[in-house]
């Protein structure tokens, strides 16, 4: 086995100790963590950390999307509004003889988490207000494959986040649709859905909380009942280019604003129309009555379109000295980039002269950190407080080694997932909030050079996240500083923000640091 294998075991070990010692509040687990603390403690301050403001993010090619406005107290203002196709879950459909439209119902369920049989809650409603829904029709062409500039078409068509302005000819100005006032934070009770089957018996349905909004009739007798037996009903191909799609927008309700997400893939996530046959005997008379019914889905395009007043001026970040705060935010937000072991370098090599002395130490790492501190002077509100961040290799565009293998990854549970290398808000004893990322495995890469991408002294993206688990990579457009050609996919997820305290921090104790506690090898 080589020397790093040995060294990563080794380290792999201690951090799954030290895991388990930190959920059992045991004397022996005390006195291993008061064992791994009076190790040798290197501190680097020689650290790089600033600011870049995304101004465009692909949206499209997601499952989750936002609706509605929220407001933050350090970022500002973020709206989001929802471009969408509409598909037909049956080509060719037939409607039967004379087709009488009762009811057109578009529904999007909350995300919702059940409290008891008679309340849910909502896991994804941002801030207490109100809005009206309104439905507008868009004659925006919204294809799968790029055409490209050459007319290759030989790759994806990308949407992005803030290309509203550009497709705003396209979309009609007036709404065919205005819902009444929606307040979500009151949609906690579970609704209640009579279905009826094609003879008229009815199953009463108790459902999640969801957006249940009664659309126009005569608009879908035109636009689908009308048009059975035609070309425009064949294929979804011909649908989309006929009926282009909707623009989906939540007019706030002044002073409070109000975002949701939804899962626009779920199955009852879809437009639904009920209608019926009335049969008649030999002579014409009215015998018995058909009940059906016929969805339109949303498994097209689809994509966010945002909005956004960023009161934060990140235009004049410094990447020779650093900042005093890092500003993270999801959505079209920002993201933090950390850059290690940055002082002097002497012999202009590339590499500087700490890592240099470092590495002629051949220490065994035991565990490397960094602390992240919230500032509570800059972000005091709670709503600047998020459970989880993400970190990845900027330049390799991949996660680190300790993600990998981090023995706490709990598959289908996020929240709790990882929590060694991405560590959870957490409070220090002064009951400061911070973030503490273990770096183990990379700085020992980087330190004893033997690993061909981890060894490398890589800029660091950090982010907000929903999901730590979920490394997906989305691409962006003209950031603030040309440093993030993508970004996580979670970060959207999510359109709250955090600042914490920098390499230049006037607080000493919230610095941004690395810490590294060693065994001497020699």
């Amino acid at each position: 086995m080589s020397k790093f294998a040995l060294r990563s075991l080794a380290s792999l070990i201690l951090l799954v100790l030290l895991f388990s010692c930190e959920n059992d509040f045991s004397e022996v687990g005390t006195d291993f963590i008061n064992s791994i603390e009076s190790q040798p403690t290197y501190e680097s301050e020689n650290i790089i950390a600033y600011s870049e403001k995304h101004n465009s993010i692909r949206t499209n090619g997601g499952t989750n999307y936002f609706l509605g406005r929220y407001a933050d107290p350090v970022f500002g203002l973020s709206e989001t509004k929802i471009l969408t196709q509409v598909n037909l879950s049956q080509t060719n459909p037939s409607f039967g003889e004379d087709p009488i439209l009762d009811s057109v119902v578009m529904t999007l369920p909350f995300y919702s988490s059940p409290v008891n049989e008679d309340e849910f809650a909502l896991d994804s409603v941002y801030g207490e207000g109100s809005f009206k829904v309104k439905l507008y029709e868009s004659n925006q062409l919204l294809r799968d494959i790029d055409p490209g500039e050459n007319g290759d078409f030989d790759s994806a068509q990308l949407y992005y986040s803030n290309q509203l302005d550009e497709f705003r000819p396209n979309i009609s100005s007036v709404p065919f649709y205005t819902s009444d006032v929606i307040k979500p934070t009151e949609l906690t009770e579970p609704v209640t859905v009579y279905d009826r089957n094609s003879q008229g018996e009815v199953d009463t349905l108790s459902l999640s909380p969801r957006l249940r909004l009664k659309l126009p009739n005569d608009y879908f007798q035109e636009k689908i009942i009308d048009l059975e037996g035609s070309e425009v009903l064949a294929s979804n191909s011909a649908f989309n280019n006929f009926l282009r799609g909707f623009l989906i927008e939540a007019e706030q309700q002044q002073p409070v604003s109000s975002m949701s997400l939804f899962n626009m893939q779920n199955e009852d996530a879809n437009i639904t129309m009920y209608y019926r046959n009335i049969e008649v005997d030999s002579i014409g008379n009215p015998s018995d009555t058909l009940y059906n019914q016929y969805n339109l889905n949303f498994n097209g395009i689809k994509l966010n379109l945002y909005e956004n007043n960023f009161n934060v001026d990140l235009t004049n970040q410094d990447t020779i000295a650093g900042e005093e705060n890092i500003y993270l935010k999801g959505g079209e937000g920002s993201s933090g980039v950390i850059e290690l072991f940055a002082g002097p370098d002497s012999d202009g090599d590339g590499v500087s002269d700490e890592l240099e002395e470092l590495r002629e130490n051949n220490w065994l790492i035991n565990e490397a950190s960094l602390d992240l501190y919230i500032n509570e002077q800059i972000a005091p509100s709670s709503k600047n407080r998020i459970n989880r961040i993400f970190l990845f290799d900027l330049e390799n565009e991949q996660v680190l080694e300790d993600f990998v293998r981090d023995p706490s990854a709990v598959q289908g549970n996020p929240s709790v997932s990882r929590v060694i290398h991405l560590g959870p808000l957490s409070e220090d004893e002064n009951g400061d909030p911070f973030y503490r990322i273990r770096l183990t495995s990379h700085i020992n890469s980087i330190l004893n050079n033997e690993n061909s991408t981890d060894s490398t002294n890589v800029k660091l993206g950090v982010y907000v996240t929903t999901n730590v688990d979920a490394s997906t990579l989305v691409k962006t457009r003209d950031p603030e500083l040309g440093l993030s050609e993508n970004v996580p996919q979670s970060m959207l997820e999510t359109p709250r923000g955090i600042v914490i305290h920098g390499n230049r921090s006037a607080t000493e104790t919230k610095k941004m640091k690395l810490k590294i506690i060693y065994t001497e090898t020699n």
